[in-house]
């Protein structure tokens, strides 16, 4: 009887030693691989729809909407035991163990943990209404502000088009962004550097919609009861119109934020001279040209050929036409013979050994075709594997992280099914 209170005992101890060893340990190694997991995931997703659009094949997204972990432990013990009788023959000797009986506990722990989740398609009208919409001017300002890369490379992403007009409004020149023309270097790419050294950036104007005609006191006061309601709208007030030598006049108008593109007047003028009115230059002045990196700024004929002021109507990309200006560049560097595309950067610069500076070029994106060297991504297509390069001189990177907060902005509320096409154990 002891000895079975001893076995018990001891198979209770087991038990407990074992639901001890679990700790969180195992949470944080699957939360970790996870995470790894989801981040290769996305760039592999935005590296396969590149790709996808340098052989004009249609892009396609999936996205993992929800992630659940379920871990399980299961404990176990068992008594064995193996007993000869002293004497089988008689019943007090067959309950009597002789030499060689043994009894004891024995116990088991199994663990089991797994993670269940889901993948959404984002072909919906939900997600396509805005990727297929063009890219807002603020939404150019967030990026440039957060110096997600530097303004050559985002500006070569995001732009479509510039076009230069006349004061009559007739477009006088086309400079298209488009790698596959013979004269891109001296057409838009020197535009744009001749852009970028004249301060093209971003600024916050408030515009004003007029939502009335000119109004005497005695009619607004007469009519306050029907303009309250308007007062709790954001932007609306009541504007006083001045005139000498007449009564003051009031009007109903809402002022709304918004952004546009502006070129800083002082870095213009050492530029290109005063060929834009007033309205296109940047509320803050005083940042001077870099002459050194000025001087080597050929600035192209479209901008200075006609005499007289003139206006810049800058044409912003959609998501779909970047990856499409991307899927241009993999298509041409994995030509025969290769033509990589590249950029400067006025931020970057380097000195010769006679003191001359000069700006720096790098690739704008990189994608290799079978390579064997190590990879940020690497995804298979018709038999073939690309890949980005991990150590490479090249915005790579940066186009990377620019194109994957640009898809975050597209996943507008209702783009992502909250039911799951394709469920993966």
């Amino acid at each position: 009887m002891n000895s079975t209170k001893t076995m018990l005992a001891l198979s209770g101890a087991l038990i407990l030693s074992g639901c001890n060893s679990i700790n969180s340990a195992s949470f944080r190694e699957m939360s970790s691989a996870y995470r790894e997991v989801a981040a290769a995931y996305a760039n592999d997703n935005v590296l396969l729809n590149i790709v996808r659009a340098s052989k004009r094949l249609p892009v396609t997204f999936l996205e993992i909407p929800s992630v659940m972990g379920t871990g399980s432990t299961t404990a176990g013990a068992t008594l064995g035991a193996s007993i000869t009788s002293r004497s089988p023959n008689d019943l007090a000797g067959f309950f009597s163990a002789t030499t060689g009986s043994y009894a004891g506990p024995s116990a088991n722990l199994s663990v089991n943990d797994s993670f269940t989740f889901t993948q959404s398609s984002l072909d919906n009208s939900s997600f396509m209404s805005a990727f297929l919409a063009d890219i807002k001017v603020d939404t150019v300002a967030s990026l440039s502000n957060n110096v997600v890369a530097p303004k050559t490379v985002l500006y070569s992403l995001v732009i479509d088009s510039i076009e230069v007009r006349n004061q009559q409004n007739e477009v006088i020149s086309l400079i298209e962004n488009n790698p596959n023309l013979p004269n891109y270097a001296d057409n838009f790419q020197k535009a744009l550097y001749t852009l970028v050294e004249s301060g093209l950036s971003t600024q916050q104007v408030m515009n004003k919609m007029v939502l009335s005609p000119p109004m005497e006191a005695q009619t607004v006061n007469s009519q306050f009861g029907a303009l309250a309601s308007a007062f709790a709208q954001p932007g609306f007030m009541i504007e006083t119109i001045k005139k000498p030598g007449m009564r003051d006049m009031y009007q109903a108008v809402r002022v709304a934020p918004s952004v546009q593109f502006c070129f800083n007047k002082q870095l213009t003028t050492q530029v290109l001279g005063h060929i834009f009115s007033d309205s296109a230059y940047c509320a803050n002045l005083g940042v001077e040209a870099n002459t050194a990196v000025a001087k080597q700024i050929k600035v192209p004929d479209a901008l200075t050929e006609n005499q007289g002021k003139v206006s810049l109507f800058i044409k912003l990309r959609s998501t779909r036409t970047v990856f499409d200006y991307l899927g241009r560049l993999v298509d041409l560097q994995n030509q025969n013979p290769p033509r990589l595309i590249t950029i400067k950067s006025p931020d970057q610069t380097s000195t010769t050994s006679s003191g001359q500076t000069s700006m720096v070029s790098y690739p704008i994106f990189v994608v290799e075709k079978n390579s064997s060297a190590k990879s940020i991504s690497s995804v298979n297509l018709e038999g073939d594997t690309y890949s980005m390069p991990r150590d490479s001189q090249s915005y790579t990177r940066d186009v990377l992280v620019t194109l994957s907060q640009l898809l975050t902005l597209d996943k507008v509320p209702g783009s992502i099914p909250a039911s799951p096409s394709v469920l993966v154990k």
